[in-house]
């Protein structure tokens, strides 16, 4: 039931009563149960997580470092955690030589800025793929923890590449997202 409280311009308070209070005390206390129960949801999943693998895939740009595309940002949802697992960087297209291209993952920075968030850790101007398309992405020796609302971005750099054509990059994130409430230590 909505009951609206007492001070102007603000949203009315949802207060439970009778069964909806019983329901939601044991959602709380189950919450929290688990969270104590699985103490390594960095390395496996929690119960009630949700795998997610988004994916994205941009044609060559053009050639020089003024020119990073992104090709894939994946924003966490807002009251979850991103536990990033795996990670594939491709590249599809004519022979390309070591150092003709660059990818590098990052967390919150603007495309073109500098400045503003970090390069995740050992991820960044990767000079070679990370994965195979035919084979999926890599595992990576520590899974990325990424808040709520971060912006996490795979970017590629072209040096030498042809623009366009059948030149092409992708990225995959994999991983899971869980409630943040079940987090430990995270809030």
């Amino acid at each position: 039931m909505l009951r609206p409280s007492g001070l102007y311009d603000t949203k009315p308070l949802r207060i439970a009563n009778g069964p909806d209070l019983a329901r939601a005390a044991d959602a709380v206390r189950r919450t929290e149960i688990n969270r104590d129960s699985w103490p390594f949801v960095h390395v496996y999943p929690p119960p009630n997580s949700m795998r997610r693998n988004p994916t994205g895939y941009v044609a060559a740009p053009a050639v020089g470092a003024a020119n990073q595309a992104v090709i894939l940002a994946f924003s966490v949802p807002s009251g979850y955690w991103f536990y990033m697992k795996y990670l594939g960087l491709y590249y599809t297209g004519e022979v390309a030589v070591f150092g003709a291209f660059a990818f590098t993952v990052d967390r919150n920075v603007p495309l073109g800025v500098v400045n503003q968030g970090n390069v995740l850790t050992d991820l960044g101007s990767i000079p070679f793929p990370f994965g195979d398309q035919g084979h999926g992405p890599v595992e990576l020796p520590r899974t990325e923890l990424l808040a709520p609302t971060d912006l996490v971005q795979a970017k590629v750099t072209n040096f030498s590449i042809t623009p366009g054509g059948t030149n092409t990059f992708g990225a995959c994130f994999g991983g899971w997202l869980v409630p943040s409430i079940e987090v430990p230590d995270a809030q």
